[in-house]
């Protein structure tokens, strides 16, 4: 699966450019080739030229100091590029447009930078990283970014459903063609393919990664996916079991509509989750106010209900029910699964998923805000389809034909694994917005289909995050370095074992445990250890 190095004749007379520009004439200690600074800018100009098939280069740029936010990055050419340009549904312009950054000292690795929400924009290729870590394009890699075929007037923007071919270019098609040409791309500028390709993404972008894994195993070498939406079509009937759930007992405006946010005050859920820590802090062994094991936290709200009037010390029966329908999970008439249940974790984005903040109409959180359930995973789109108004007994089946091309939750990793990849996942367990348990479901179903968790380590690991929620933020620490961890497994062979995490509120320093594996508290030793 490694990319080897290639050394054939560039375009347009590149290689010869190339040869005079690389510094000591090849690679450098710890892998690198260099471009001069003197001649940059006719290297970056040059790749204007490249020809590839439906390609149109819209730009190249060199900068020598941009910064990302406080980061300063490293002197790089910036490459814009679009595929498949057409006209599509309503005469509506579609293409896949990327981003490509060259560093002039560059790692000889190839960095793809996972999308988010419903994508629609290209995003600076910086690489972005773990939290806490920094751009992988200060490292000296080559990073790519897409829009994933469409282009949005937000990242929550879901019209580009109405076209079927925007769908599944959006699915996978743009993923496989952005990652073919910005190789052929390295190979050009540098005179060399990479030597390592990984993928590093959360969300969307982690859903992408799996996706890669499933579809096109030999595309990378190594990903990390994070917060993985793997059953996205089904995750859209959780969007809909939620607002029902919060609209029966939220206050009405005049007009007669859920006013979410005020589902609960801000006492009441604290209420709520201060007896969850009562009831589940010392599952790991000690008692400090922080649950380390939400998913063995069976969380019961009847001793907060009020026994009479309702008073900021008590909760009321309907919310206590509400608060444990959504965490139990989608069901249908019959009892049936539509979709996982959430963990019980105190740390979770609760408000920002299931309530939101606004105190008139429209709601804002993201449940009710999400239109892509009515353009891009119903069959055929309903633009005009009301979430709350969805029904759990007929409703679930026009979801299905979306699996095909959204869904990156196969426990069939065969080829992948053949071909030497490796992936990390991480899932903070107090995501609302998608379940972790839902992925702990998957991994366990891979465990099944290889026989041992030992043999699905070989390839996979999985870090659960108590308190932090969609991909990050929540009160667990969250800070860690995975693509070290990663690059180290890939490269050296060295498997990633359980991994050094800090922050979170309070701020503390835990061991992100590899999956099955959990946090456990010794008095004895007066530390947590995986086991």
């Amino acid at each position: 699966m490694t990319n080897n190095r290639a050394n054939g004749p560039g375009r347009m007379g590149r290689a010869a450019l190339v040869a005079g520009l690389i510094a000591g004439l090849g690679t450098m200690p710890g892998w690198a080739v260099e471009i001069a600074a003197d001649s940059a800018a006719g290297w970056c100009e040059s790749l204007s030229g490249f020809a590839y098939p439906d390609l149109r280069i819209d730009s190249t740029e060199l900068r020598l100091d941009e910064m990302s936010g406080e980061t300063s990055l490293p002197p790089h050419c910036v490459l814009t590029g679009y595929m498949e340009e057409r006209k599509g549904v309503d005469d509506v312009a579609f293409s896949t447009g990327f981003e490509l950054r060259l560093p002039l000292d560059w790692n000889e690795r190839f960095y793809f930078q996972g999308g988010g929400g419903t994508d629609g924009s290209i995003r600076p290729a910086v690489g972005t990283n773990t939290a806490g870590q920094p751009p992988a394009l200060t490292m000296g890699y080559a990073v790519v970014s897409t829009d994933a075929g469409h282009t949005g007037s937000n990242g929550r923007d879901a019209s580009f459903g109405l076209d079927p071919k925007a769908r599944i270019d959006w699915g996978y098609n743009s993923l496989d063609l952005v990652t073919g040409v910005s190789k052929s791309l390295l190979q050009s500028a540098y005179d060399m393919a990479p030597r390592y390709s990984y993928l590093v993404g959360a969300s969307n972008g982690g859903r992408q990664g799996l996706t890669a894994a499933q579809r096109f195993a030999n595309h990378f070498d190594g990903i990390i996916a994070g917060a993985p939406i793997i059953s996205q079509s089904r995750g859209h009937v959780a969007t809909a079991w939620d607002l029902a759930a919060m609209a029966e007992i939220a206050p009405r405006d005049a007009e007669g509509r859920p006013l979410l946010s005020e589902a609960y005050s801000q006492a009441d859920t604290d209420l709520i989750f201060a007896e969850m820590i009562a009831q589940c802090d010392g599952l790991d062994g000690l008692e400090d106010g922080i649950i380390d094991l939400p998913l063995r936290c069976q969380y019961d709200p009847s001793p907060i209900v009020c026994e009479g009037e309702k008073t900021d010390s008590c909760i009321t029966a309907v919310q206590a029910e509400a608060f444990v329908k959504v965490h139990e999970g989608a069901r249908n008439a019959a009892g049936e699964q539509l979709y996982a249940p959430f963990p019980y974790d105190p740390g979770s984005d609760f408000r920002r998923w299931k309530l939101g903040t606004a105190t008139e109409w429209p709601n804002n959180n993201p449940r009710a805000t999400n239109t892509s359930i009515r353009y891009v995973f119903m069959t055929p789109p309903d633009p005009d389809f009301d979430s709350f108004a969805f029904d759990f007994e007929t409703d679930p089946a026009t979801l299905e034909g979306s699996a095909e091309f959204s869904s990156a939750n196969s426990p069939n990793m065969d080829a992948f694994r053949f071909a030497g990849g490796k992936v990390i996942v991480y899932h903070g367990t107090g995501d609302q917005g998608v379940s972790a348990i839902d992925t702990v479901d998957w991994y366990d179903a891979m465990i099944e289909r290889y026989g041992s968790a030992e043999a699905v380590q070989d390839f996979a690991r999985l870090y659960l995050m108590p308190g932090v929620g969609h991909v990050s933020g929540g009160t667990g620490p969250e800070l860690f370095d995975g693509l070290d961890a990663l690059v180290a497994w890939v490269e050296d062979g060295v498997a990633p074992g359980h991994l050094p995490v800090s922050g979170g509120t309070p701020d503390r320093e835990r061991l992100l445990c590899v999956y099955p594996a959990e946090t456990r508290y010794y008095a004895a030793s007066a530390a947590f250890i995986c086991e």
